[in-house]
Formats: C-alpha cells, structure tokens, sequence
C-alpha cells in the first residue's frame, strides 16, 4: 500500500524547510509558516517512523533480514548524501583557488571548522551528528540523515530481540518518552538539537510514529480521516507552526501534533488527500529527500556567485552560520522564487541520476529488489 497523501505532505515539508534555510527579507520570508519551517523535519521522523514499521515491522525477524534492511537504508540515504558532501568539497575548493587568484576575498573562510578536512571523514561514515562536533557541518540539514540512519539500526535491534508485538510497542512508548525526557533535560537547544543530541530528538519522533503506524492499523484512522479531519489537522499544524516556536516547551508538542495529521491523512479518505496526490505535489513528493538535502548546495552556489560578483549583500553559510541571509533590496524575492526553482530541478536531476540508482545498487548487494515502501522516508 502507498500513502500518496503523506508523500504530498513529505514534499511540501522539505520545500519549506529549503525555504526557511534563505533568510531574503521580504514577503515570502516574512510569513511565519516559513520563518518556523525548521520544526517540519520533526514531520519527517514521525513519517519515517510510519512507513518503516509499516514496511518492516513485521519481517525483520532473523539477522539476515536485518542486515538486507539496513543496506537498504544505506542505500536510500547515503549515495545522495555523498555526492553533495563531494560537490560542496569542489565548491570549497574552487573558493580557495579563487582566493589565491584574487577574484574572491582571501577572507579565510574556505574549510572553516564547520567544514573542516576531519568533518568530511565524519560525514561520510554518517556520524557528524552524534556530538562529534560542536555545530553543524557541512550539508547542515544531512544532520538528520546521521541520527535517523542510526535509529533504524535500533529499530531493527529492537525488532530482532523482542518478536512479541506488545512488548515491541511498550519499549518502543518507552524510546520516544526517553528520548524527549532526556532532549529536555540534556540539550540546551530542545527540540532545536541538531549536532549534540540531534539522535534523541529522532528516537522521540520516529518511535512515535511507529506506535502511529500501530494506531492506523488498528483502524483509528476511520473515526476521524475525511474532509472534516484533514481540513482541522492542516489548520492545527499551521497554527502551531506559526504560534508555537519560540515557547520552548511547546516545541515538544510538535512532535505528538505530526502524529495526528500523520494517522489522519494515512485514512486517505478526504478532498485534501485527493488534492495532495495531484501531480506537480505527486511530484514534490518524489523529490523530497533530494530537495532536503540539495538544498543547501544551491545556497552556497547561489552566495559564491554574488561574492564573486562583489554584490552587497550580508550572508553567514560560508563563514560557518547555519543560515544565509540575502540583503539585494526589493531583489529579494525574486531571488528567492530563483533559489526555490533552482533547489527543485536540481532535486527532480539528482533523483533520477543519484537516489534511484544508489538504492537499486545497494539492493543489489544484498541480493533484493528495493523495498516498496508507502512513502520513502527521509
């Protein structure tokens, strides 16, 4: 079964998280469903955790399996992860001959710490995230991309040691409580961990999308899936994503708030689900996890062609901030409607050339065809 509605939903998240990461003062970036869009890649741990249990929760039952379903997610993550980590290691060093020319300031900006020669070893092996590192590197937003690869590897441990279903969902309760007890005792930042206890973070939300999964199949999702239902879940998250950031402690309702509109629109039973499997949003769907992480390497082309056109303008990505921010005046949100056209074709390129191809390869070494999952997860 595929949940068309939640890959609609997918690719409209990972637009607007693409679309919080340009900070070009304007009017699109002045709307706080854009400015709060950070908080979607907890969305993107609860759907994970859906379709991962609806497409492995019950066959992962011997090492074997196991082993099949984590190259598998290797596949799907990691071919995509490194050709942008190399493209962007060509990009820094092209700053650096560029310096040396004299057609970009020798600023020292070029492998700053957050994009260290040591940090390359760390995100190719997928462990930048598991506080190695003091900030993000790199590809920022593929801080995710290292927890949730390691959440899978928990949650096939916990599929593996524990085959009695009930107790599988009690422990799994007991992982996403832990890991927002523990994120709101330990982290500094909440539910803003990216870097330190960025893993945590993933763990609470992912797990509770398992135990949503757990709820949809039980059939919870009939009562309140529909037109009236998906209409309130849309709202609700809009008004929480605007309203809720900047309350710490409200933040961590985010994560339960995913779930529901994750239970309502897997019901697929309403005009919005029906609007969310049109084709343009169909494909946005498809290109989700490309447009989340290609997204940062239109950015830096994007400040590196206006540093190199000497524009006046102020930007913190290449000197190690984890935003960039646009100062071209009334320019602004014509660059901006640019850099989102931009991070979507090259998304639709790289998933045909790079993610279809990296998964059937890493199916291959195991033997398998690819799984096919309701929604591909992040």
């Amino acid at each position: 079964m595929r949940f068309r509605a939640l890959d609609g939903w997918r690719g409209i998240c990972a637009v607007l998280v693409a679309a919080h990461h340009l900070e070009a003062r304007g009017f699109f970036y002045g709307q706080p469903l854009i400015r709060n869009a950070w908080l979607f890649v907890d969305f993107f741990f609860v759907l994970s955790g859906f379709v991962i249990a609806h497409a492995y929760g019950e066959k992962l039952r011997s090492a074997q399996d196991a082993s099949a379903f984590v190259m598998r997610r290797f596949g799907r993550l990691w071919p995509l992860h490194v050709a942008v980590l190399v493209a962007l290691v060509v990009v820094e060093i092209t700053h650096l001959l560029l310096a040396n020319w004299q057609l970009f300031a020798a600023d020292g900006s070029a492998f700053a710490p957050t994009r260290s020669v040591l940090a390359i070893f760390t995100n190719l092996f997928l462990v930048q995230s598991l506080a190695l590192h003091d900030f993000e590197t790199w590809n920022g937003p593929s801080w995710s991309i290292s927890t949730e690869f390691f959440t899978y590897l928990i949650f096939a441990l916990l599929c593996l040691a524990v085959p009695i279903r009930r107790v599988r969902l009690a422990l799994s309760l007991a992982l996403a409580l832990g890991g927002a007890v523990l994120l709101a005792r330990y982290s500094q930042f909440g539910m803003r961990e990216t870097f330190h206890w960025g893993i945590v973070r993933c763990i609470y939300g992912f797990f509770l999308g398992t135990l949503t999964y757990e709820a949809w199949r039980q059939g919870a999702s009939r009562a309140i899936a529909g037109t009236l239902g998906e209409g309130t879940a849309i709202v609700l998250v809009i008004c929480f994503v605007v309203f809720a950031p900047g309350h710490p402690a409200l933040e961590y309702l985010a994560t339960p708030l995913f779930c529901g509109a994750v239970l309502i629109f897997a019901g697929d039973g309403g005009w919005f689900s029906h609007a969310l499997k049109i084709r343009p949003v169909a494909a946005l769907g498809r290109w989700s996890y490309s447009i989340y992480m290609v997204h940062t390497l239109v950015l830096v082309l994007l400040f590196s062609a206006l540093r190199l056109g000497d524009t006046v303008f102020v930007q913190h990505w290449l000197s190690g901030g984890s935003q960039a921010r646009l100062e071209l005046g009334a320019a602004n949100d014509l660059v901006f409607l640019a850099y989102i056209g931009a991070t979507i074709g090259l998304a639709a390129l790289t998933w045909r050339c790079i993610e279809q191809p990296g998964q059937r390869f890493f199916a291959t070494l195991r033997g398998a065809e690819p799984a096919r999952l309701g929604v591909q997860p992040t």
